[in-house]
């Protein structure tokens, strides 16, 4: 079995594909402009993926391992980076937006690194100011007592004649317009005139925005039914079992099961896995006379999107590409041979539910008799019979 298999040299032995011609021509794998130098030249596809690797391409290596991949191992890659993704989302929980939290306010928002702070008020300039103030006070005062008494006096009642002349004239003395002049300095010298049109206009504006706000808020919760977490858990949970069940026994039934699962959460990473186990069958009609083969690349394309919705997921510890490099890893571990689902069968394990083994979820009584059994603990009995011919070997 696939447990015995040495990883030797990098080479992957989980494959579908190993020609590159195969891999588009079959699974109608697309080569993007973009990494054509990774192509020229090339046959081996499995080179490619390490190429990739080895220059950090990590989502390019992801995507074309997925093409290059056996459908049923791929369906457990998958799965196990779904487990990885949990495993973080135990760890920092992805924080849902609240939709009616959108646009509360049309106020804008200033960023931490565009605010200006005040500058401070400097003690050192602030001495030296008022030192420089006291000096040319001082100076005056000695200038005034070193002049000709009679002259200053001269000079002094000259001015203030000036003075009484521009008060006849202008009505108001000028001494009296310089004291003016200093109350006003403190004081806004263009005030805002709070009864301006401009501001009618700009609660009219607010006013219009908030009635569109609640128009579009109406339209998307008529459209858009409120979460339910447990809901949303408990399917969550039937998808990742429902592709547990089709890895580890990849029948019709198993198939049309993770089929009907799937649609019920087409757009979560679990939900599509789902999908993804049913379109690795290679039949669309489960269950048929007929058998329908799934278009070229379906599941291929669907393992590769659901990488790319682990790795965009909200919350959790790792990054974008920290994720899809620890990705990566695990399609090196299941693609070797050193990790799949044989052990996990044996032991009667579900690795997205460790304990379920120990503690019953869903539990039937048997109406004809008293005894009481996990509908899991039947499944995994009839596998782990089915199978131990050759766990025996």
């Amino acid at each position: 079995m696939s447990d015995k298999l040495e990883w030797m040299n990098r080479h992957f032995v989980l494959l579908r594909h190993k020609s590159l011609d195969d891999v588009c021509k079959i699974e109608g794998y697309k080569i993007r402009p973009d990494i054509q130098s990774f192509f020229d030249g090339k046959t081996d596809a499995e080179e490619i993926v390490w190429n990739f690797a080895d220059a950090g391409r990590w989502k390019c290596a992801c995507e074309l391992l997925a093409y290059i991949a056996h459908r049923r191992a791929a369906v457990w890659w998958a799965y196990q980076c779904l487990l990885s993704l949990n495993e973080e989302l135990e760890i920092v929980p992805a924080e849902d937006r609240d939709i009616d939290s959108i646009a509360t306010s049309f106020e804008p928002t200033v960023p931490d690194f565009a605010k200006v702070k005040p500058p401070e008020p400097d003690p050192a300039q602030v001495a030296q100011t008022e030192a420089q103030l006291a000096q040319m006070q001082a100076d005056y005062q000695q200038m005034r007592a070193m002049a000709d008494p009679e002259m200053l006096k001269l000079v002094e009642d000259g001015l203030e004649i000036a003075f009484k002349e521009f008060e006849k004239i202008h009505g108001i003395h000028p001494m009296k317009v310089l004291d003016l002049l200093a109350e006003k300095l403190p004081q806004d010298q263009n005030p805002i005139d709070r009864d301006s049109p401009i501001f009618k206009a700009a609660d009219d504006i607010k006013a219009k925005l908030m009635q569109v706000r609640q128009e579009t808020l109406d339209t998307i919760h008529a459209v858009i039914p409120p979460k339910v977490p447990e809901h949303e858990k408990k399917v969550r949970d039937n998808a990742m079992q429902a592709v547990y069940r089709w890895i580890v026994s990849p029948d019709e039934v198993n198939a049309k099961k993770a089929l009907d699962i799937g649609n019920e959460c087409p757009d979560t990473p679990a939900g599509l896995l789902s999908l993804c186990a049913f379109w690795a069958g290679g039949n669309l009609m489960p269950e048929g006379e007929q058998v329908i083969p799934t278009p070229a690349g379906l599941a291929a394309n669907g393992i590769s999107q659901v990488l790319l919705m682990c790795a965009l997921h909200k919350g959790g510890t790792r990054k974008l590409k920290e994720r899809y490099e620890h990705y990566f890893d695990l399609g090196v571990e299941v693609m070797t041979g050193e990790n799949n689902w044989e052990e996990s069968v044996a032991e009667g394990e579900v690795p997205h539910d460790a304990d379920l083994s120990d503690t019953a979820k869903t539990i039937e009584k048997d109406k004809d008799s008293d005894k009481i059994a996990t509908v899991e603990e039947k499944f995994f009995s009839s596998v782990y019979k089915r199978w131990k011919p050759n766990l025996d070997k």
